[in-house]
């Protein structure tokens, strides 16, 4: 790190003039400048010149031997995990050092790592990570080494300019149901309200899971939900935060057949839902629906097929964007909306009329 600016002192002894100042270690020096015979006017020029020097030395960062695996074990990890990013943010991050960047540093000083590094390793896993993992990977690297640089451990944030070169795989096709297929859902969970709610809940209102998990009977009021709260897998298990971003704080018209399902939910206390969503997806939803000769695509799958079914009746991706708590129409764009059928619903209240679940 770089050193303070110092004015260092001068004095005589043994017939000569010395000057006093610290080395990078703070450790006090001292060094003999002229003779004692030199006059007052050399002795000061000889002592600016000198001090200019040291101070223009110790002025330049001053790396040290910190490898990049301790600095993420004494500073970045500690920073991350104390209080400075959500739990589900925070544990995404330790899957990714542990899986992939961790070995990958190994030994390696953080003022010795170079773009170039990042970049043959990023290219020798795009034959079998997809993009989004690959950039996952690079951005906690790069963000890693904003901190270093941001507390004075190295110079320069290597991870910056590193790229894949070369091809990688294509992104992976991503589920969507329809509303026939939901509605087959629904009616295959017949024996199993809180799952039939849930599967509701995802497409016609397009609420996340963790959303899902952390409703309230109190959010609840007249012909709206309110979605206040996110329930969310991180260090330590389950957790309690604000929804992911300001618009996803939203009020959400209640339209059948989650009226009718709320209605038949038990009200076992504050939750609407007592029992874990993952849980209930492994040991219920899947294997029932399978049974059925239906497929599971997942709960993130009912809030593409609103966004889709929301681009149909409208001809724009605002409806999606609101409904859906995005906070630019470019995301319901590029990941929510997909293709339907043209006779696909005309509005909420259109498709409210063509869902055969009642």
């Amino acid at each position: 790190m770089a050193q303070r600016w110092q004015t260092g002192s001068l004095y005589s002894a043994h017939g000569a003039w010395h000057v006093r100042y610290y080395d990078p270690q703070r450790k006090q020096k001292s060094k003999r400048l002229c003779d004692g015979g030199s006059t007052k006017k050399q002795v000061k020029q000889a002592f600016a010149e000198f001090m200019a020097k040291v101070n223009d030395e110790h002025q330049q960062p001053q790396l040290s031997d910190l490898t990049i695996v301790k600095f993420w074990d004494d500073t970045f990890a500690p920073f991350i995990t104390k209080d400075n990013l959500k739990p589900s943010t925070v544990q995404g991050f330790l899957q990714i050092w542990k899986q992939h960047l961790k070995a990958h540093f190994g030994a390696t000083l953080l003022r010795d790592y170079r773009t170039s590094q990042m970049t043959n390793f990023l290219t020798s896993l795009a034959k079998t990570y997809r993009p989004y993992t690959l950039r996952n990977i690079k951005g906690l690297a790069s963000a890693m080494f904003a901190h270093a640089v941001a507390t004075g451990e190295c110079e320069t944030n290597p991870i910056r300019d590193a790229k894949v070169l070369g091809k990688t795989l294509g992104n992976g096709v991503t589920g969507v149901y329809t509303l026939e297929e939901i509605e087959n859902i629904i009616t295959a969970l017949v024996d199993h309200v809180d799952c039939q709610l849930i599967m509701a809940l995802a497409f016609f209102l397009g609420l996340r899971k963790g959303e899902i998990a952390g409703l309230e009977w109190g959010d609840i009021d007249g012909d709206y939900i309110h979605v206040r709260r996110n329930v969310t897998k991180g260090v330590g298990g389950l957790h309690t935060v604000t929804p992911k971003t300001l618009k996803s704080v939203r009020s959400l018209p209640i339209i059948e057949p989650v009226r009718t399902l709320l209605t038949l939910q038990k009200r076992d206390g504050v939750k609407v839902f007592t029992k874990n969503l993952t849980t209930l997806s492994k040991g219920t939803i899947r294997p029932t629906i399978e049974r059925a000769g239906l497929e599971w695509k997942g709960y993130h799958s009912g809030r593409r097929g609103l966004g889709t079914a929301l681009l149909a009746l409208t001809g724009n991706s605002n409806a999606g964007r609101d409904m859906l708590g995005h906070s630019t129409t470019a995301t319901t764009q590029q990941h929510y909306e997909g293709a339907l059928p043209a006779e696909a619903l005309a509005g909420m209240k259109l498709l409210e009329a063509k869902v055969a679940i009642k």
